[in-house]
């Protein structure tokens, strides 16, 4: 039972909608930097900035896309850079890999032709011949001791 419940309990806390709770966002309106004199009556409270100072964070408003723009451009240029890197590395690596397989097939011809010559060289021995004679006479000498052993039994 407690198990029915819990899972109606669990579907029904998947089905429904969340509520989310949030105060709204206050915006806030453009900002107009007016000069004031010594004297002037100023209409608002604030913070009283001088002339430098306003046109200080004015250009920082507008040149804080074109900063951004290049900082994005130097990062992925470092980003290209160390990838072409990368790359070029890879292709260093394949190359060496060919010479040294070129290399290697070069030194295993060159053995494989040194032995054929030296094969092609030689003279054909005598070592198959008496092997062959061995075998004849080893042979002969079984069936004529078996020929022997058949005639004396009988």
């Amino acid at each position: 039972m407690l198990r029915k419940i819990l899972s109606l309990y669990l579907v029904m806390f998947m089905i429904s909608p969340t509520i989310a709770l949030a105060e709204e966002i206050e915006t806030f309106p453009d900002y107009v930097v007016l000069p004031i004199e010594a004297g002037d009556i100023v209409p608002f409270d604030g913070v009283l900035l001088s002339l430098d100072a306003a046109a200080k964070i004015i250009t920082e408003k507008k040149f804080e896309s074109a900063e951004c723009d290049l900082r994005i451009g130097y990062e992925l240029h470092i980003q290209e850079e160390r990838y072409q890197l990368q790359l070029d590395y890879k292709d260093i690596e394949i190359a060496s890999w060919k010479d040294k397989y070129e290399s290697m097939m070069i030194l295993k011809v060159a053995e494989n032709d040194r032995l054929t010559e030296l094969v092609l060289k030689q003279k054909p021995g005598k070592d198959p011949f008496l092997v062959a004679l061995g075998f004849g006479i080893g042979t002969l000498t079984s069936l004529g001791i078996f020929a022997l052993s058949t005639e004396i039994v009988k």
